[in-house]
């Protein structure tokens, strides 16, 4: 299986570029044909796409696109110097690909449009607007800072959720270690001292025996849970069940709320800023959200504006958005400043999502410390107490 990029054109005339991993080159051609597009021009890749330029990596891209435009360079010479520059190969591949078929006459838009399986469709579509727009720069621009202001959430949250995970691993395995190696040491020296073992001492070291016993045969049952689980979140269902969690659970329901917000704010910003009209805009954040639960809810309020509905209305219908960002809404939508209002909300829901990751990490460090000192403390009291009844008695 090979990557192959292809321009063709649908059945209202309108040029359509993309990308396909597919066995040869017939394949792509039947797939083409069933999806009703013609005169198809069809192109082997050399990129591997087994991965998308990162968040980071775009930012850049768009940067240094951007600059390319103020300074006058032409846009071959520019894709040729950020492709001396990026270590990543298949953008490098990409890049160069690019200018090979802008040199044959077509494009911007049309050759970096074969490649959404480096770039993503979103910015793309973005690029073919302000190419057809002649805004090309300022949609660059903002998409350096869109993609930036992602990375920085993703970041953050990475941070947020790194750190209470080793914490939690490394209270476990102490936990374990006290349970397996230090307990059954106490164990024989109070059999040793002819005491009698509390109920709950006994249980304690009933459990660190099985585990001492089985200790092998319980690793391969966590690891076999962990990559059933690990297989069942890629799959469309686990994945729309873990999005549902993400939106749902009492701990991450606010940070992701926000940081939804956040997201589809700042996305509707740019895509109204630079020419794309509501309906199309709000079709086009269907993905970005990257919530596969919620993409269903999302394609419905579209339907709705469609057929009628008013925009903070349907919003608010979908239980999802914080009720200052619907007011926004309201506010940009009937005064026709929603670009500028969705500016406004992305600034404020940004700082929502800092001082929530802030609050949670301040919050959950101490409640683990908490949870692993009554823990520890409730073992250790379950041994040491027999032995101070004994060590009384014999005094």
């Amino acid at each position: 299986m090979r990557i192959f990029t292809y321009i063709a054109i649908d059945s209202e005339g309108r040029g359509v570029s993309g990308s396909r991993r597919a066995s040869g080159r017939e394949a792509v051609e039947g797939y083409l044909m069933g999806q009703g597009l013609t005169n198809a021009e069809i192109f082997a890749s050399g990129t591997v796409g087994n991965r998308r330029v990162s968040l980071k990596e775009l930012a850049v891209f768009c940067r240094m696109m951007s600059v390319v435009f103020i300074s006058h360079i032409s846009i071959t010479e520019g894709l040729k110097l950020i492709a001396e520059q990026t270590d990543n190969k298949d953008l490098r591949t990409a890049l160069n690909e690019i200018n090979q078929f802008m040199d044959t006459g077509y494009t911007f838009s049309q050759s970096i449009g074969m490649y959404p399986h480096i770039f993503g469709s979103y910015p793309l579509n973005l690029i073919a607007v302000g190419e057809i727009s002649g805004t090309l720069e300022d949609v660059l621009s903002r998409l350096s800072t869109h993609f930036d202001k992602e990375d920085s959430i993703k970041r953050k949250l990475k941070s947020a959720i790194s750190y209470p995970a080793v914490l939690a691993i490394l209270m476990a395995a102490i936990i374990v270690l006290l349970i397996v190696k230090i307990l059954p040491m106490f164990e024989s020296t109070l059999e040793s001292m002819g005491g009698e073992m509390a109920l709950s001492a006994s249980v304690i070291f009933r459990a660190a025996a099985f585990i001492s016993q089985y200790s092998s045969m319980i690793l391969i049952a966590v690891l076999i849970i962990i990559i059933i689980a690990a297989a069942y979140l890629r799959t469309e269902k686990g994945r729309a069940r873990l999005d549902r969690l993400k939106i749902s659970a009492p701990v991450f329901k606010y940070v992701n709320t926000r940081v939804l917000t956040s997201r589809y704010a700042r996305g509707l910003a740019i895509l109204l800023k630079s020419g794309v009209q509501l309906l199309s805009a709000m079709r086009e954040l269907i993905t970005l959200v990257n919530n596969a639960y919620l993409e269903k809810r999302f394609s419905d309020a579209v339907e709705k504006v469609k057929n009628g509905g008013d925009l903070d209305d349907v919003l608010s219908e979908m239980n999802i958005f914080p009720s200052l960002f619907i007011r926004l809404v309201t506010i940009g939508y009937s005064t026709g400043r929603l670009d500028e209002m969705m500016e406004k909300s992305a600034v404020i829901f940004d700082e929502e999502v800092d001082h929530a990751i802030e609050r949670i990490t301040l919050t959950v460090e101490p409640a683990l410390i908490i949870i692993l000192s009554v823990v520890v403390g409730v073992i250790l009291l379950s041994v040491m107490l027999p032995m101070i009844g004994i060590i009384n008695a014999i005094g």
